[in-house]
């Protein structure tokens, strides 16, 4: 009889723990947010009734256990008044964004009143059945007033994109304008520097070139800024033709051009060679006196992008390669050679 009496009491022992795990399974499923923290202490209670669990011990369990679903029944209310409250929140919102709608559209006043009326009194609802049945018969009454809006507004819209699209090419218009120099037509420094900017954050290979024309200042004093802007338009055009739609050539101010490569260093030294021979020469330009032929040659100057260059150091290596390659043409053009000097790249 004793035997079977230990029996008894491990069996009830092991199913009060059972039912333990049942209830913390339960309330995890009705309130997830709650209902964790009640599972494991529960699981912790179920650990306290062993076989030999006096009598004091498991009474002091069940008060442990009616205290812990206590405060779960608290938090799982807390939690789910919160969860009403944000529904009555958005059905206010909904409420006001249906009588603003309203107040915009006058044809549409009265029934989108009537139905901020029926949306604000919902919000005063305490029971989610009765929200939830008001919330739904208001839905058909929004979806009719909206679909007859949506038709009426049909017109509207299209005018609205018509409109939108002037405005799209009058932005485009402007951006042209923004990032291109008046004179050349190439880019501005304004489009250079967001270029070379963007182009440095790739940490990818690219080069750099810095141009300069030789002799431009004594051709725009001597016969005139008319002859000067012309050489400069003509000296533009001629820099675009010869270099790819990819490449980007832009005026960087005065009788300074910036080219922006999609190639490493060897490659652009070999390009700007054959290009130099393109670029420079004889260009007939007009003066106030009539068209007169000047003879036009640039100092270039490489320097590629390697890592940890800034836009700053990238350009000053540049100008010192051009400096460079100009010191190069003078000496060159006094011991009676082709002036076009041998294109430098200063190193890092």
């Amino acid at each position: 009889m004793e035997r079977q009496a230990e029996e008894v009491l491990r069996s009830a022992l092991k199913s009060y723990g059972d039912v333990f795990v049942a209830v913390g399974k339960a309330g995890t499923q009705a309130c997830p947010p709650a209902g964790e923290e009640l599972r494991e202490s529960l699981l912790n209670l179920k650990q306290r009734l062993k076989a030999d669990a006096s009598a004091s011990l498991i009474v002091e369990t069940e008060q442990l256990v009616e205290a812990e679903l206590q405060t779960w029944g608290e938090r799982a209310a807390h939690f789910y008044q919160e969860k009403t409250n944000e529904v009555k929140e958005i059905l206010t919102m909904v409420a006001q964004a249906a009588s603003q709608v309203g107040d915009r559209d006058q044809r549409y006043a009265k029934q989108f009143g009537k139905l901020t009326e029926r949306l604000q009194a919902t919000a005063k609802l305490n029971d989610l059945t009765a929200i939830r049945q008001s919330l739904a018969a208001s839905v058909a009454e929004l979806q009719n007033c909206v679909t007859k809006m949506a038709k009426d507004g049909q017109d509207s819209v299209a005018g609205l994109r018509a409109q939108m699209s002037v405005y799209e090419a009058r932005l485009d218009e402007v951006e042209r304008i923004a990032s291109q120099d008046p004179l050349t037509g190439l880019m501005n420094r304004r489009k250079l520097e967001l270029q070379l900017a963007l182009l440095a954050t790739r940490n990818r290979p690219f080069s750099i070139i810095y141009i300069d024309l030789t002799g431009f200042k004594y051709i725009n004093d001597t016969l005139g800024h008319q002859a000067g802007d012309d050489l400069l338009k003509q000296f533009a055009g001629e820099l675009r033709t010869a270099f790819r739609t990819t490449d980007m050539v832009g005026r960087w101010g005065g009788d300074e051009f910036i080219v922006l490569l999609d190639a490493d260093f060897r490659d652009a030294v070999t390009r700007v060679e054959r290009i130099q021979k393109w670029v420079d020469g004889e260009y007939l330009v007009t003066t106030e006196a009539g068209q007169r032929k000047v003879q036009i040659s640039a100092a270039s100057g490489i320097a590629s992008w390697q890592a940890g260059d800034t836009p700053t150091t990238l350009l000053q290596r540049a100008d010192e390669a051009m400096y460079q390659h100009k010191s190069q043409m003078k000496v060159d053009s006094k011991r009676g050679s082709d002036g076009l000097g041998k294109i430098r790249s200063q190193p890092a």
